[in-house]
């Protein structure tokens, strides 16, 4: 069982994966917009170390931000935590959104590298051109991007240790986090979510740019939980999700409020 207590001095990627040896094959992230694949423990933490390798060898700067233009939260997630295992920033961005308006958030950020998915390539590339974008990395083979599998490095490395008191690790329109005020956010839900390692988590809410998932998700995953990702589902179509996976709670949208449910 997780402990109780969140670690005092760590980095976000130290704080959520920090256990995933131990929890080995149980999962992570279970993405149904994408058939149901899983990211278990071991692999997320896997894919993250060697993706956040393969950035500092293509000479990612400590505090860079990165975009995160994705429709999925395993892809958000997976992003986020690579770019702030490379020691830089992670900047999620909302797909519904105008183009105008995220590439604006780019610009001021000083964006040079930006992350998404093939369906959203187009929209990428226009972002990029309106920006000063250089690379754009895809889950996913499409021209003219690396596809993130290209970007895992083999071998033996070290990543950096920023600090995590001082050192940013999220952006958001509002500014930027540090990687102990983005945890603390965590440790703040904590208190309504009460999330333990025995958890399904259904998160439901909008991909919209800011940080209530991946705060939510981060909870989860310091807790050894299992998050279940499904953006936009309505109540309606919550009963078989709930039947098949075994959900224990639900994050979703309630008329204007993103709330939290136990089942």
């Amino acid at each position: 069982m997780m402990p109780s207590t969140f670690p005092a001095a760590a980095t976000v990627t130290g704080a959520l994966l920090g256990r995933a040896g131990e929890l080995g094959d149980r999962h992570a992230l279970v993405d149904i917009a994408a058939g149901g694949a899983v990211y278990t423990y071991q692999r997320l933490a896997a894919s993250v170390t060697r993706a956040a390798a393969g950035l500092v060898k293509r000479g990612m700067r400590a505090g860079q931000v990165s975009g995160v233009y994705v429709h999925t939260v395993p892809a958000q997630i997976v992003a986020l935590l690579s770019v702030i295992a490379a020691g830089g920033v992670a900047l999620p961005l909302s797909v519904s959104a105008g183009l105008a308006g995220v590439a604006k958030l780019l610009v001021r950020h000083d964006v040079r590298l930006l992350f998404t998915t093939p369906d959203l390539v187009e929209a990428a590339e226009e972002m990029a051109d309106a920006s000063r974008i250089r690379q754009i990395v895809t889950f996913g083979p499409t021209p003219k991007s690396v596809d993130f599998e290209d970007l895992l490095a083999p071998g033996e490395f070290s990543l950096p240790m920023p600090d995590p008191v001082t050192e940013p690790a999220v952006a958001t329109a509002q500014g930027v986090l540090t990687h102990r005020e983005f945890l603390s956010g965590a440790r703040t839900l904590d208190r309504t979510a009460d999330v333990t390692a025995s958890d399904v988590v259904l998160v439901a809410w909008p991909l919209d740019g800011g940080c209530d998932i991946p705060v939510l998700v981060s909870l989860a995953l310091m807790r050894g939980a299992t998050v279940v990702a499904v953006p936009g589902i309505t109540r309606s179509q919550l009963r078989g999700i709930i039947a098949d996976f075994g959900i224990t709670l639900v994050a979703l949208v309630d008329g204007d409020r993103k709330v939290i449910s136990r089942l």
